[in-house]
């Protein structure tokens, strides 16, 4: 497939699948390997930006084949690009979001081995930007990793970071020192290695004056680490660090600062198991007022719980939830009244998916260690716990399988428990459990009503999925004591072959708690010990496989590091040398022993060393690469074992189901042809019956035969008037059809008669009309000549008078 085609595909099926952007990646990276075009040099760019932006931290997890292959490759793009390449720093990007993903990056610590590499990037010519980050992923990288040996990488590294440690910029002092702290704890090469670059002492007296939250943390981190080389942690060493360990958590949680509290939590944890302190916990005075510090800056978080938690906070409350888990988990008395406010902080985060694991396990340990009378500060969580697994059984069609879902719901199954053993509890519980969500936590196990059902892309055997496996077991377990209706259940998936599995490799490869509570569980009845007992049976050859393929990589190593003590030449000399001082010892002649006859033997003692140390230091950087090549091809045959071991069990499981099928239609085939054979001896006796009935009906057919012939000719003879008589309704159809005609010339002078009569009634009408607007007209008129007629006289009267007055005053 070429580049190009390549890439249009990645444009078109970017959603099929989220492992996709990995998938062509490997491809991607194996083309360039071999030809290191710029074509594949652009797509691998294009790919690591996608991976570096991603929201879903789930596609890191490590157990899958993709994502180890995935790390393999981005392991040899980095060893065979330059230092100052660009691609070099976006597989650092990566790296970076891969860290996020805590599972993802033990991996990339304890198998991968990306240290070496990175190393090679590190140089003074680096801006402080790309310090910044180097550090910071090398910080990451570096916690908890073990040293077994010298690797020459190292003394460049150990200079290059005491000597920034040295500088002026704060946060790449800050870094240099985790990463050196980081390398340092529990690894005596490191630290060999660290008193051969520098002087120790001296390096502690400038430590030590650094000032600063996060360089104090590692300076305390480093004089701890140093003392415990010699022997078991001072008291008052531990003290101190308590002191800054709750210091800088405060101050780190206010400032989100998730990588600098991981570290502290880590490392406090981590000592705490090496050395059990607790009556140091007890002699620190304060610790209950340090954390009702931490509660009240987790309580004035604006953001708690809501759904726009960024990631950063989401990291800062899983590690503080970690840490005050740790706390309770001891049952210091100065603890107990500050339950409630625990309970209640947990249950504002119980909803974020990267804290709900570590929320629910505070309530499971405050549940057990809680009261029977003082029950009720679990309350709110037994009021919400309906809502809860509503949400959890509706979410989503099928439950995932990533790590961090697994530790969610393994949570919530050992809290359950929990309340389920607990007696003022347990009436609730039980009301609110159906049997629906248990089951469909198993659906990617076992598939929904077969194993050939099961989802394909589900990873059931990882670490995380057998621990919940086995808590959701041990829960239908406790339930199945208290309510009869789980018992079928338990007896159900106590059948199946997938928990036996689950069960086995618990056993092999599971915690102490988890191998803890599946031995309590094999002492009831209904426990498959013998089909458990077969499992790890199977799986005993993998467990061998591993520890031959560990014993035969250390024999490898230790053959490797055999190398030449000196060449021909240097031997004779050196023979000659030898056999001159013992000549000049036997003959008691040493004051004739030129000195530089012993400067030579001393310089060949040197030069022998010197070419020894060469030798060494190749052989055991060819170890390292070799070891770290077989660890990645141990962690891709691991996951293409498991894989392939689920593929097997799953195909075993089709294959018992094809069977049970096959024995059911051969059963079902049986029954069908004895139904058949009953059906042939029944239908025989109906044939004869019907045969009988056969000769009567053809009896009666013949007569009805000849009945028929006789109509036949009555219909003829019928045919023969009906012709006639249509002659006579064609004449009579004639004369009508003149009648027709006729009528419908009368039909249209009579509707021309009626138009012409309708036509003379609107003009009467009109005519009408005209004379009564005339007759109004008159009326009017005659009204007005009456009025004028009465005016006309009255004038007259009047015009009468005035003559007469008129007259009469002449005549006067």
């Amino acid at each position: 497939m070429s580049l190009c085609t390549s890439e249009s595909s990645a444009a078109l099926n970017i959603n099929d699948s989220k492992h996709y952007n990995m998938k062509q990646f490997i491809n991607i990276v194996r083309i360039y390997l071999q030809t290191k075009t710029e074509d594949a040099s652009n797509l691998i760019n294009r790919h690591l930006q996608l991976l570096s932006v991603t929201i879903d931290l789930s596609i890191f997890d490590p157990h899958t084949n993709v994502v180890s292959e995935f790390f393999v490759s981005l392991h040899e793009l980095l060893a065979n690009l330059e230092q100052r390449s660009a691609l070099a720093w976006c597989c650092v990007n990566v790296l970076s979001v891969a860290c996020r993903n805590s599972a993802a990056r033990k991996a990339l610590i304890h198998t991968y081995q990306f240290l070496p590499l990175l190393s090679r990037l590190l140089g003074d010519q680096l801006s402080i930007e790309k310090k910044i980050r180097l550090l910071g992923l090398m910080q990451e990288l570096t916690c908890g990793i073990k040293i077994s040996w010298q690797i020459p990488h190292l003394p460049h590294l150990m200079c290059t970071l005491t000597r920034w440690v040295e500088g002026e910029e704060e946060e790449i002092v800050t870094l240099s020192l985790g990463v050196l702290v980081n390398l340092c704890y529990k690894n005596l090469p490191a630290v060999y290695t660290l008193s051969r670059c520098v002087d120790i002492k001296k390096f502690l007296r400038i430590c030590m004056p650094l000032k600063g939250l996060k360089i104090e943390v590692h300076v305390c981190k480093l004089l701890i680490i140093l003392d415990y080389m010699n022997g078991k942690v001072p008291e008052g060493a531990f003290l101190k660090l308590m002191e800054v360990t709750f210091k800088s958590m405060v101050e780190a949680f206010k400032a989100r600062d998730s990588v600098l509290l991981r570290h502290v939590v880590e490392f406090f944890l981590d000592m705490w198991k090496q050395n059990n302190h607790t009556d140091v916990l007890l002699n620190f005075n304060t610790y209950d007022s340090e954390v009702k510090k931490l509660l009240q800056v987790v309580e004035e978080t604006a953001q708690g719980g809501n759904g726009d938690v960024l990631d950063h906070d989401s990291e800062c409350m899983t590690l503080l939830f970690e840490f005050l888990h740790f706390l309770i988990q001891l049952k210091l008395p100065k603890l107990v009244p500050l339950h409630p406010r625990l309970v209640n902080v947990a249950l504002k985060w119980i909803k974020t998916d990267l804290v709900c694991s570590e929320a629910l396990a505070i309530l499971r340990t405050v549940a057990i260690n809680t009261a029977e009378n003082e029950c009720t500060i679990l309350e709110p969580f037994l009021t919400g716990l309906p809502i809860f697994l509503l949400a959890i059984e509706n979410g989503k069609e099928e439950i995932p399988t990533h790590i961090e879902n697994n530790k969610r719901l393994s949570a919530l199954m050992e809290l359950l428990r929990a309340l389920v053993k607990a007696e003022s509890t347990r009436s609730r519980v039980l009301g609110v459990l159906k049997q629906e969500l248990l089951s469909k936590i198993f659906v990617p196990l076992l598939g929904e009503k077969s194993p050939s059902s099961r989802p394909s892309n589900a990873n059931t055997y990882s670490a995380e999925a057998i621990i919940l496996y086995v808590n959701a077991i041990a829960l239908i377990d406790e339930l199945a004591k208290h309510d009869m209706q789980w018992i079928e259940l338990h007896t159900s998936l106590m059948q199946q072959k997938q928990i036996h599995m689950v069960l086995a490799q618990g056993l092999y490869r599971g915690p102490k708690d988890t191998k803890v509570l599946i031995m309590s569980m094999s002492f009831t009845s209904i426990f498959p010990t013998n089909q458990v007992a077969a499992a790890m049976c199977e799986l005993q050859p993998l467990v061998q496989m591993d520890s031959n393929v560990n014993s035969s990589c250390a024999q490898q190593i230790t053959d490797s590091l055999c190398f030449p003590v000196m060449s021909v030449t240097q031997i004779e000399r050196l023979d000659e040398v030898m056999d001159k001082l013992r000549q000049a010892c036997e003959q008691n002649n040493l004051t004739n022993v030129s000195t530089s006859d012993v400067m030579e033997l001393y310089e060949y003692k040197l030069a022998t060393m010197s070419h020894a140390e060469r030798a060494a230091t190749a052989s055991v950087e060819a170890a390292s690469q070799r070891c770290t090549h077989l660890q990645h091809r141990t962690a891709q045959l691991t996951a293409e074992l498991s894989r392939l071991h689920q593929l097997l069990l799953h195909t075993q499981q089709c294959h018992e189901d094809a069977i049970k099928t096959k024995d059911t239609v051969i059963e079902k085939n049986k029954q069908l042809q004895e139904w058949l054979d009953s059906e042939k001896s029944r239908c025989a006796s109906q044939l004869s019956a019907k045969e009988k009935l056969l000769t009567e009906k053809s009896q009666l057919l013949e007569e009805t035969s000849k009945r028929l012939r006789d109509v036949e000719n009555a219909k003829s003879t019928l045919e023969e008037k009906h012709n006639e008589l249509k002659q006579i309704v064609t004449k009579f159809e004639d004369n009508l059809t003149k009648k027709e005609k006729l009528i419908q010339k009368k039909e249209e002078q009579i509707s021309k008669m009626t138009i012409n009569n309708e036509h003379l009634k609107m003009q009467v009408t009109q005519l009408e009309k005209q004379i009564k607007h005339v007759e109004a007209e008159l009326s009017a008129k005659s009204k007005e000549l009456t009025q004028t007629s009465q005016d006309l006289h009255n004038c007259k009267q009047i015009l009468g008078t005035i003559t007469q007055l008129t007259n009469s005053q002449y005549i006067r």
